[in-house]
């Protein structure tokens, strides 16, 4: 037992060595922009796994990853808005584990419902950020308002992951950013439900 724990020690002080380099943080920033775009898997677990490489930068990490997610999310706002109906020939020709078509179809109903409200609510939550901002394109939402709001969502959802990650050490911390984490998330949810 003593080997294998000083194994996975060894793997987290190598994974930490290598969230620590300027190409990690291309790489996390590269990730993002494709994340709002096309990539179904969050950004989220590299941010953390920088951050906690690089506890003095958060805030600037976790402001770099924002940034990135929202330039995704305004090409894949572009893609909607260009596309069109067009979308749903593209849909089809995709895996459905990227496409998600089921998951478009019932965001443009939300766009009906609920407006700019749910870009937030898929900025902020897990909800795939790609199908709102394509969807916000296609449904023809204004692009200032729409990379607004964007910033506001992921930039808070991205501040508390980073800053649990920075303060890991500090129950008191944690414990406050995961409440306001669920809080917010029970809030998005209960809203669109």
């Amino acid at each position: 037992m003593a080997t294998l724990w000083r194994y996975c020690l060894a793997q987290y002080d190598r994974v930490l060595t290598l969230a620590g380099t300027a190409l990690a943080e291309r790489l996390m920033l590269l990730f993002a922009v494709l994340e709002s775009i096309i990539i179904p898997i969050p950004v989220d677990p590299l941010l953390v796994a920088i951050v906690l490489a690089r506890p003095a930068k958060w805030i600037r990490l976790s402001l770099g990853c924002t940034l990135a997610s929202v330039i995704g999310g305004g090409i894949g706002w572009a893609l909607g808005g260009l596309l069109g109906v067009g979308i749903d020939q593209i849909l089809a020709a995709l895996p459905t584990a990227i496409a998600a078509p089921e998951k478009f179809a019932a965001v443009q109903a939300g766009f009906v419902e609920f407006g700019i409200l749910l870009v937030f609510i898929g900025a902020f939550t897990p909800l795939p950020y790609k199908v709102i901002a394509v969807s916000a394109g296609i449904a023809g939402f204004a692009l200032l308002p729409f990379l607004v709001i964007s910033f506001i969502g992921r930039g808070v959802r991205f501040a508390i992951v980073a800053g649990i990650a920075r303060h890991h050490g500090n129950y008191r911390i944690v414990i406050g950013l995961l409440s306001l984490l669920v809080f917010l998330f029970g809030g998005g949810f209960w809203l669109i439900h």
